[in-house]
């Protein structure tokens, strides 16, 4: 349990780490785009979602969601550092 709670951890300190780096439209993305892994175990580990036009269904909205993700990635414009 100990193992779990630190992963955990560790996965939230990084997402709040993207989002402050990034900003939200990107970062948020980002961290969002852990429902894909965890929809690929579902699919092929847990054998959660069953039939070929479910899984084409759910690849087909998971190819939506990447293409999301990209486009907002290229709308991120860096802030650039201040002088001292």
């Amino acid at each position: 349990a100990a193992l779990a709670g630190l992963i955990w951890s560790l996965g939230n300190v990084s997402s709040i780490l993207t989002v402050a780096l990034l900003g939200e439209g990107v970062g948020y993305s980002i961290v969002q785009s852990q429902l894909l892994v965890a929809g690929l175990w579902g699919v092929f580990w847990y054998k959660e979602i069953r039939g070929m036009r479910a899984i084409a269904s759910w690849f087909t909205f998971a190819v939506i969601t990447v293409a999301g993700i990209v486009m907002l990635s290229r709308e991120h414009v860096p802030v650039p550092a201040e002088a001292p």
